[in-house]
């Protein structure tokens, strides 16, 4: 008969004095490696299948009596998210969300983790754990939401000590979950972060008037062509788009001043302050490199709605001359413009899809054409786009529109 361990004698011990045993049996519960160590005044054990993980829960343990036995990691994950998704908790150490954004996170979170895993302790969220869960993600595109959502999550988490590990090891590789989700491997331009945009991410000039005169004829209305080749020539989000009116337009500057958006949450609009909270001026050309007439168009559209004998009262209670509007003169709804204009002009003229079927670009992507164009073909500065885009700082329209790679590889081939 094999010789079995002694029970009494640990095989490892940590400087805060968690000591791990090997099994004592070859099955049944006696076969795990035990981690057993004191906290608060009480014996506490975890058990583990094979002695890496045992180590790993022996750290974990170390870390959470240097940190004086804050319990949350004992608590279930379940417990975990009703503290995070609760807005007063979250909000002291995390960025404020709006209702759109919350009620995604809420769905996202619930269905992956509190329905499967709600009972399953916090400090058993690791690297696998956070992995496997992305893998069950339907599509490429549910897989990149989870992971944003999870790395949020995981950060908040551990600032607030629900999670004990460092956030560098929690998180690595969970972008390459996401990118098997594909079905194909997408290969990472080298130099770049993650914020980097590739610029077969971004629709052409020519992608930009082709779609904006087809969703002109697909909807019947002339100025929906206004309204694409605006937004890709002004920076605007869909949702400042839409509540954009005339006030905030000055034809003589060429400038637009955004201070609100009108976001839509399960079927509900509201009025509310740009993405980050960030209200700011942007531009536009006189004519777009395609040739459009942008600020005539604009002019005219400006005309025909002032031409309106009584403005409509918006579902916010106040009556605005909105620029864009739906046929009852208000809001415009984001999910059945997408449905009946976008995506029709988009199938009509070719744009490229992804293996999921969805395609590559969509109305957002015609802010990267503005930032592209300003920083790469008219050269203008990166601080001075990133306020007229709405950007955090520079340094984060650095990353997405201009890299290191290229004045890298510009640099060696000038060396040599």
């Amino acid at each position: 008969m094999p010789k079995v361990a002694n029970r009494n004698k640990a095989l490892l011990r940590t400087d805060a004095g968690v000591k791990i045993y090997a099994p004592t049996a070859k099955t049944g519960k006696g076969s795990y490696y035990r981690v057993v160590y004191a906290l608060n005044g009480a014996q506490r054990e975890r058990s583990a299948t094979t002695l890496d993980k045992a180590k790993q829960r022996a750290v974990l343990a170390s870390k959470e009596i240097m940190r004086g036995g804050d319990r949350r990691a004992e608590l279930s994950i379940s417990e975990f998210l009703d503290a995070y998704l609760d807005p007063e908790k979250r909000e002291r150490v995390g960025r404020r969300w709006g209702k759109k954004h919350a009620r995604s996170q809420r769905n996202l979170l619930n269905l992956y983790l509190r329905t499967p895993f709600g009972a399953t302790k916090c400090s058993d969220i690791d690297n696998d754990f956070l992995r496997a869960i992305i893998k069950q993600a339907k599509t490429e595109s549910i897989g990149q939401h989870l992971s944003n959502s999870l790395r949020g999550m995981a950060t908040w988490g551990i600032q607030e000590g629900w999670i004990l590990n460092s956030r560098d090891t929690l998180l690595a590789g969970l972008s390459n979950e996401v990118r098997k989700l594909a079905g194909i491997k997408t290969a990472i331009e080298s130099g770049e972060n993650g914020l980097f945009i590739n610029e077969d991410e971004i629709p052409t000039h020519g992608d930009v008037a082709a779609v904006a005169a087809t969703a002109a004829v697909v909807s019947g209305m002339w100025w929906h062509e206004l309204m694409f080749n605006l937004a890709a020539y002004s920076g605007m989000r869909l949702g400042e788009i839409i509540d954009l009116d005339v006030t905030s337009i000055d034809t003589l500057k060429k400038t637009i001043r955004i201070t609100q958006q009108c976001l839509e949450d399960g079927g509900k609009k509201e009025r509310t302050l740009p993405k980050f909270g960030k209200q700011r001026t942007t531009t536009f050309p006189r004519v777009t490199p395609s040739g459009y007439q942008l600020l005539k168009e604009l002019e005219r559209r400006i005309t025909e709605v002032m031409a309106i004998e009584k403005p409509v009262l918006l579902q916010d209670g106040t009556n605005r001359r909105l620029l864009f509007t739906n046929s009852k003169g208000t809001w415009i709804s984001q999910g059945s413009f997408a449905k009946h204009i976008r995506r029709p002009a988009q199938e009509i003229i070719g744009w490229s899809k992804k293996a999921d079927g969805n395609f590559c670009w969509t109305f957002h992507s015609l802010r990267h054409v503005f930032c592209t164009y300003y920083l790469s073909e008219l050269k203008q500065s990166p601080s001075d786009v990133a306020i007229a885009a709405g950007h955090t700082d520079a340094y984060t329209t650095l990353s997405m529109y201009v890299g290191a790679s290229r004045e890298a590889i510009a640099k060696l081939s000038a060396a040599s």
